[in-house]
């Protein structure tokens, strides 16, 4: 009980006036009296006592003693009392506080402090919710600190990469756009100090890879959108909740790659916003979280992240390769060929790239994507469609020692898909072949460029473009959608192939074999990749009919435009049908941000979040 106890109060002789004992409360600042004869206490006053006996009754406070208004007799406890009988006494006696004594030497009570029923009252409800939470602050202090701790490591490298638009602005002295990156930098760099601070390094489970990815992701939209608050590309006297949830729409639609957007004319914004909108594209579309950690772990203890990231056709070191050396590589080259002709400008030319390269699809001008645009036209098709194959592939063009028969498979299958989608599509749209490959090409490989009014296309046509879109591109891409080689497993598994195949997938790798040629491990690890790829095939769909419904509802929309509107977002596409402008309302893009993030981790990976059978072999 001496724990709970104050030394807030006056010893002070009965026979003080109460306007001297006032006096003294005030300069020291005490809430109570105990109220002494001969040196023992004998009462107590408080403020209570003051106003009901003396100020309420009209008293001279002058004439008025301290003995005169005390309560008494005092009541004390010994300081190893518990708070309970601290409490079922004050109730008893129908008072608020009251005194702890502690047993002198000589035999005596010794008058150590005060306990208020206020303090007691706190003490019990901070118990209650430290007994409740403890467990659950455990939890997260020990289970969770290796996502902490990455998460922290993440950001403060996105910090790194996020400098380079903010540069960019600073040289063409646009400071409006510039103030919000910066923002958006200090953010980053300050949050991944904090996380530092509570976690630490380490290698993560499937679930704390899953958790890991995605509020990377949620994280970098967030202090993405600061340079849209900040600019306010939108409208003039946009509210605040407006004003954020356009901000972090547009966002979470670079970093997913994703492209769909309420800014109808870009060409009207900062030239540095411009490049920083597609360069958010391409940090997310190359999956810079997976390269962050590469470098800094060894490899077996990254088997996790990579499986949910899509690294798993590919060793780390490959892998790096491909991402800071191979695609900026392709990123130069395209970038130089739009240099050299010298059809557009510098930055346009650069962000455009960006933006094609990993199947993004925000467009730096609102024409720059058109039938009069041929080589921008002919150079974003070659972007997307590298941005629709595999890594392995890519580093099979550079590197013999990566030889590519067990990906041709799925390559091939993939060509054949645009070949013949962009025959069908010209066929039954009534388009000219160039349209019809353009946005077949686009619609595959999810990356959304589009220049022709989809929404006045026969049924027909947008059915066709919301198949191309579900299945994307080839796994281990940058590709949405459900891929290509999950598709090519099903088919194998259909028709029992029993020859050496290994068919990617972008969660799991697996060499397809007869049954009685693998062990139990392997046999457990194929029927895990089946549950996983039926799963995969069965949700987008699903979650994209549900999600259409929802935004026909909301928006009073044809059904079949709705569920492309949906579809285009969960397969991370971006292409539109009218239906998402700065007038839509914030729960119909609230759930195309969702869908957005939902389909960047193929809707897999936040299962593996709640669902622990899903996690196992």
């Amino acid at each position: 009980m001496a724990s709970y106890a104050t030394n807030r109060f006056l010893l002070i002789d009965g026979r003080t006036n109460v306007a001297v004992a006032v006096r003294q409360m005030q300069v020291n600042k005490m809430e109570a009296i105990v109220v002494t004869h001969g040196g023992s206490p004998v009462g107590i006053v408080t403020d209570s006592d003051i106003l009901e006996k003396v100020v309420i009754k009209g008293e001279d406070s002058d004439e008025v003693l301290l003995k005169d208004v005390m309560t008494s007799p005092i009541i004390t406890l010994p300081k190893g009392s518990t708070g309970k009988e601290a409490l079922e006494s004050m109730k008893s006696n129908k008072i608020k506080r009251i005194l702890i004594t502690d047993r002198e030497n000589g035999g005596n009570d010794r008058i150590i402090g005060m306990v208020t029923q206020k303090t007691l009252a706190n003490a019990v409800r901070t118990s209650v919710i430290e007994r409740t939470f403890r467990k659950y602050r455990a939890s997260i202090r020990e289970r969770y600190k290796p996502v902490l701790g990455n998460l922290g490591f993440v950001m403060q490298f996105a910090g790194i990469l996020m400098v380079v638009p903010a540069f960019l602005g600073t040289a063409h002295e646009e400071f409006a756009p510039t103030t919000g990156m910066y923002l958006a930098v200090v953010g980053m760099f300050s949050t991944g100090f904090v996380l530092n601070a509570y976690g630490e390094r380490g290698p993560l489970s499937l679930k704390e890879a899953s958790i890991l990815v995605i509020s990377s992701f949620i994280l970098l939209s967030f202090f993405g959108s600061f340079p849209y608050m900040y600019l306010n590309p939108f409208w003039p006297e946009i509210d605040g909740l407006s004003l954020f949830v356009n901000s972090f729409f547009e966002s979470i639609s670079g970093f997913t790659t994703t492209g769909m957007t309420m800014i109808t004319q870009p060409e009207n914004l900062p030239q540095s916003f411009v490049f920083f909108r597609s360069y958010t594209q391409w940090i997310g579309g190359l999956s810079f979280i997976y390269l962050i950690m590469a470098i800094f772990y060894p490899e077996k203890k990254l088997k996790a992240i990579r499986g949910v990231l899509g690294g798993d056709a590919l060793e780390y070191r490959q892998l790096i390769v491909t991402i800071v050396l191979i695609f900026s590589a392709y990123t130069a080259v395209l970038f130089l060929i739009l240099l050299f002709l010298n059809v557009s400008n510098p930055v346009y030319d650069i962000s455009l790239v960006f933006s094609a390269i990993v199947g993004g699809g925000f467009t730096p001008d609102s024409t720059i994507v058109s039938v009069g645009n041929i080589v921008h036209l002919l150079v974003a098709s070659v972007a997307m469609i590298i941005s629709a194959l595999p890594f392995a592939f890519h580093y099979s063009i550079f590197y013999k020692s990566m030889r590519i028969r067990k990906i041709g498979i799925e390559v091939l299958a993939y060509i054949v898909l645009l070949v013949t989608s962009a025959a069908i599509l010209a066929a039954i749209a009534g388009i000219e072949w160039l349209p019809a490959a353009f946005h077949s090409v686009s619609a595959s490989t999810n990356t959304g460029f589009q220049f022709v009014d989809i929404q006045v296309l026969p049924t027909e046509a947008k059915i066709v473009m919301i198949v191309l879109m579900l299945i994307g591109g080839t796994a281990f891409s940058t590709a949405g959608g459900i891929k290509i080689g999950r598709f090519l497993l099903l088919f194998q598994k259909l028709v029992k192939r029993t020859d050496m195949i290994e068919t990617p997938s972008s969660i799991s790798r697996l060499a397809v074999v007869p049954d009685q040629a693998i062990d139990f491990k392997a046999k457990k690890e194929s029927d895990k990749l089946l549950r996983e790829t039926l799963l995969v095939i069965a949700l987008f769909p699903a979650v994209a009919v549900l999600s259409g419904l929802a935004l026909g509802y909301l928006n009073n929309a044809n059904t079949l435009d709705a569920v492309f509107s949906s579809t285009s977002s969960l397969t991370n596409t971006g292409l539109q049908v009218g239906l998402v402008s700065m007038d839509s309302d914030l729960i119909t893009k609230s759930i195309l941000a969702a869908n957005m993030i939902a389909g960047r981790f193929e809707i897999i990976a936040i299962l593996y979040i709640f669902f622990a059978s899903l996690r196992r072999v």
